[in-house]
């Protein structure tokens, strides 16, 4: 063994029991859980979006696959994730005006009233939906799918609801339920989210 290579161990070991009582590198940051066909948000059902530059508004997930066009493709995916919007928002709606009409019957409306609640949230619900918008598309090319993520400002949506107040002769009691029921559809529909969603 040469004098060079003596030195060259000696340093090396020096260097390595140095290194051992410097202070231990802190822990690498946990990588997030990513859904496995792309973005989270293409694993997200109907409701409150999960996206941080879409919060406050609802979304849903729109899917297409074995389409040799791209564009079609797409679109095609825009086209259902807009359909599941409104899937959604009917089925809130109509729990929300059964509610309503309750309310109103108990307090006396007239049967016109209680009607004209339900005519009013069918086209509530018809208004609301040409405000939904599609901002993010995702095409995963192993999988050969389209994803379209479709949003609605729940404000929109909120407001729409309170528009039932227009229905005929509401006392102010119905009037006001109609504003507390409105407002707090969002928080239900988050709440449902966050005990669907796995941990």
């Amino acid at each position: 063994m040469t004098k060079t290579t003596v030195i060259t161990c000696l340093t090396a070991a020096a260097l390595s029991l140095a290194c051992s009582h410097a202070a231990p590198p802190p822990p690498a940051a946990k990588p997030m859980a990513e859904c496995a066909s792309g973005p989270d948000w293409t694993c997200s059902g109907s409701g409150p979006c999960t996206a941080p530059e879409l919060k406050g508004q609802l979304c849903s997930v729109g899917t297409s696959e074995g389409i040799s066009s791209y564009s079609l493709g797409r679109e095609t995916a825009a086209t259902r994730a807009r359909v599941a919007m409104a899937a959604a928002i009917k089925t809130k709606v109509d729990g929300f005006t059964r509610a309503v009409q309750d309310s109103a019957s108990k307090e006396g409306a007239g049967e016109e009233s209680v009607q004209k609640i339900g005519n009013l949230a069918q086209g509530q619900v018809e208004e609301t939906l040409h405000a939904v918008v599609i901002p993010k598309t995702y095409y995963n090319e192993q999988m050969k799918v389209h994803f379209a993520l479709a949003a609605l400002d729940s404000k929109t949506f909120v407001e729409a609801l309170k528009g039932l107040k227009q229905a005929g002769a509401l006392s102010e009691q119905v009037k006001k339920e109609i504003d507390a029921r409105a407002e707090s559809v969002v928080n239900e529909w988050q709440s449902e989210r966050e005990r669907t969603s796995p941990k």
